[in-house]
């Protein structure tokens, strides 16, 4: 069995990895850094013993017999609107405000369709029938996404605006974290079980927007073409941590509770390169730069209720600690990134300060929890359905349109089969429903000491052009998933 289980999980690591090749290229991204582990639906929480555990709560894998595979694909269709009104301008000067051209190149509808694809590929063991052991691998994008907004016809004289009004914050991009996973669980009772994991987790982020480089939105002024265009790609390797408890409190409850690191247990670094072009003057060599910006750590606890043998009630919560992302900062490379409160650079003993762009975050801590109910329409086919909130981490002060959030509903229904004592198939459809947002004035990519009104200067790297306006989202997916169990 430790030889096959080895030829599995190296297969299974190459599988996963060109998956990711295929689908983490596509040019459809959304950049935003969010929580996205909605894998295996209603079966993918901390009291489920699956596949999924192995994640979720590397404990509950202890719940687990045999050796299983599951394969796991998410197609999502993304619909998101930004409309950008007047009280996002910000120019210069003021008197631009009243050039209809600057205004119309700056405000208006931008819009975005996207279809994407999210996998999970894993294993569990009980290394042949063992009483006390069982392991774990998985590989899997627990954080991350992709976009690319839709064009608009170009306003005479102006090129940035085919691009829509959200450039300044994101025309196309991509963050993502692939999560390469080792779990091992401990049954020191029939009942009880302790486990942990721990992660490889591959960085990459990939990002277009418009940028000039004192932190405004002006177009053409005086005849001359200022917007320009900044390209960042970055990649790093951190690592991650889980530690969990499953118990099995009788033939009717199921508990489980796990704590997930932040990925490099704090602020994870990425090195890249970063490309920019000002106004029509010639881009210059790319800069060799580092990224860096804080994910949040995790409290999971579930549930599952089964007074018959047809029927299970089960609810999970998760608590996640997003209010860590203060910022995304980028420096030259070997550089800190050192920035005071008020969003000014600060400078090393010798004067200087390797600081390119901050981006205040400042986001929020988030909660979320999930009921629903299971029934065996036969001893082979079990129904789902569930009903989800969360609450946004995302702030009306920094909200951009690479970090749409708002409170949202999730809604699931879906089938799962027993085929044979082998294979199974599951299957649900899902909605998630985002409330609008209306900033009503309040949004500020600066900090709330608000640099701008401080003259420019070496404020203007945490300075971006006002992100204010409305904000509407919709996520409709589907999720697919497949086990061979033996």
């Amino acid at each position: 069995m430790r030889t096959s289980f080895r030829r599995v999980s190296r297969g299974l690591t190459w599988a996963a990895l060109a998956t990711g090749a295929l689908l983490f290229t596509s040019s459809d991204a959304q950049a935003s850094g969010y929580l996205t582990a909605r894998f295996g639906a209603d079966h993918g929480t901390p009291a489920m013993p699956n596949t999924y555990a192995i994640y979720f709560n590397p404990a509950a894998i202890g719940g687990t017999s045999g050796t299983t595979i599951t394969g796991d694909a998410a197609v999502l269709l993304r619909w998101a609107r930004y409309t950008r009104d007047e009280t996002a301008l910000s120019p210069s000067q003021e008197s631009l405000k009243d050039d209809e051209t600057y205004v119309g190149s700056n405000t208006g509808r931008a819009n975005l369709l996207n279809l994407l694809a999210l996998p999970f590929l894993g294993v569990t063991t009980d290394f042949g029938g063992s009483k006390y052991f069982r392991a774990g691998y998985a590989a899997y994008v627990p954080f991350g996404g992709f976009a690319t907004w839709d064009k608009r016809p170009i306003r005479y004289g102006v090129p940035g605006t085919e691009d829509g009004p959200q450039r300044w914050h994101n025309i196309s991009g991509e963050i993502l974290a692939i999560y390469n996973t080792l779990a091992f669980a401990v049954k020191p009772t029939p009942r009880l079980s302790i486990g942990a994991n721990v992660s490889p987790v591959f960085h990459t982020v990939a990002t277009v927007r418009a940028r000039n480089p004192d932190g405004s939105d002006d177009t053409i002024v005086n005849g001359g073409l200022q917007e320009g265009r900044s390209l960042l790609t970055a990649s790093g390797l951190n690592m991650s941590a889980a530690l969990g408890v499953y118990y099995e409190a009788s033939d009717e409850w199921r508990f489980g509770l796990s704590y997930t690191s932040q990925p490099g247990f704090g602020t994870t670094k990425m090195t890249g390169e970063l490309s920019t072009q000002l106004g029509s003057a010639n881009p210059g060599a790319p800069d060799k730069i580092d990224f860096y910006q804080t994910y949040p750590d995790i409290i999971r606890f579930g549930t599952a209720w089964r007074p018959s043998q047809r029927f299970e009630m089960r609810a999970d919560f998760e608590f996640v600690r997003w209010s860590v992302f203060d910022r995304q900062c980028v420096t030259r490379k070997d550089l800190p990134c050192d920035v005071a409160n008020d969003g000014l650079p600060l400078k090393d003993a010798a004067g200087n300060n390797g600081v390119i762009l901050n981006v205040p975050r400042n986001w929020n801590n988030a909660i979320g929890a999930r009921v629903g109910p299971a029934y065996w329409l036969t001893d082979q086919l079990e129904l789902f359905g569930s009903l989800g909130i969360t609450t946004p981490a995302v702030p009306h002060k920094t909200i951009d349109a690479s970090t749409i959030d708002s409170q949202r509903l999730y809604y699931t229904v879906g089938l799962r089969a027993e085929l044979n004592r082998h294979w199974a198939l599951g299957g649900s459809l899902n909605y998630i429903q985002f409330f609008d947002v209306d900033t009503k004035g309040t949004n500020d990519q600066n900090i709330s000491a608000h640099p701008s009104d401080r003259g420019g200067g070496e404020y203007n790297a945490s300075r971006s052009p006002s992100a204010d306006g409305v904000y509407r989202s919709h996520i409709g997916f589907v999720n697919l998933n497949v086990s061979y169990t033996f």
